[in-house]
């Protein structure tokens, strides 16, 4: 009998600290603070995925066009004669000059469904630059159009890449390299295509 009693007060005893004590409510907080925490970076990431995913599909808008647009602007009879092959700009050409990249580029963003684009991390049109830089957090979203000049053959690479300038002369067949910047101003090869 005596050990009976003992036995239920030993079991008395370990129900009296079943309770949270205040170690498992501040426990119980820090993983809810963990929990928002983690939920709120992720929503956030989520939203900066798809303005990069807005701008690669800038993008391939604009490889889509000038592939489309490439296939035709020799012809004779075509109707892109702001793009049309075949004009060759004297050699002190501006950007105003028939024949060169800054006419073609101003046809294309005032007479096509490109001028409506959006960079969606400015909420503003998206512009051409030099190069995407890790240090220029204004390039977000930007467009990098690289003219790809072929080397002899054998050399070590196969091309030179520069940028596509409004001065250039587009009087032959090109083979181009489009590029967006990301959210941290890495380039995001979207395609390589003729023109």
């Amino acid at each position: 009998m005596a050990q009976l009693m003992a036995s239920s007060t030993d079991h008395s005893s370990e129900q009296q600290g079943l309770g949270t004590s205040s170690t498992d409510k501040l426990f119980l907080a820090f993983l809810v603070v963990v929990v928002a925490a983690v939920t709120w970076l992720g929503v956030v990431n989520y939203q900066e995925a798809l303005k990069v995913e807005q701008a690669k599909t800038n993008g391939e808008a604009w490889v889509e066009w000038l592939t489309e647009a490439g296939t035709t602007r020799f012809d004779a009879d075509t109707k892109l004669s702001a793009c049309k092959g075949g004009i060759k700009p004297p050699a002190d050409a501006k950007a105003d000059t028939p024949g060169t990249w800054g006419v073609c580029l101003a046809h294309i963003l005032a007479n096509t469904e490109l001028k409506d684009q959006v960079n969606a991390f400015f909420n503003k049109a998206p512009h051409f630059v030099a190069a995407c830089d890790p240090k220029d957090r204004t390039l977000m979203g930007a467009i990098l159009l690289e003219d790809l000049m072929p080397t002899p053959p054998g050399s070590a690479t196969p091309f030179v890449a520069s940028q596509l300038l409004e001065t250039d002369s587009i009087d032959y067949k090109m083979q181009l390299r489009l590029s967006v910047c990301d959210k941290g101003g890495y380039a995001i090869k979207v395609a390589e295509f003729e023109f």
